[in-house]
């Protein structure tokens, strides 16, 4: 027979303390330097509206003659 008591173990915990590593801030170039360039956000939406609306009307006008 088997008379050995079993005893729980306590494991020891031990706290580490957290590092927060923040990611360095990306500069941004100022929006002068966009305007120069060309390549402005504000001009690249607006290019895209004129090229949409410019093809709509060309639809407009295209698909009444082909339907002819």
């Amino acid at each position: 027979m088997n008379d050995q008591q079993k005893t729980p173990v306590q494991l020891e915990q031990t706290n580490q303390p957290i590092e927060l590593v923040t990611p360095s801030q990306i500069p941004m170039e100022p929006p002068s330097t966009w305007m120069r360039d060309g390549n402005s956000p504000a001009e690249i939406i607006l290019a895209i509206a004129v090229l949409i609306g410019a093809i709509a009307r060309l639809l407009n006008v295209l698909v009444p003659v082909m339907r002819k």
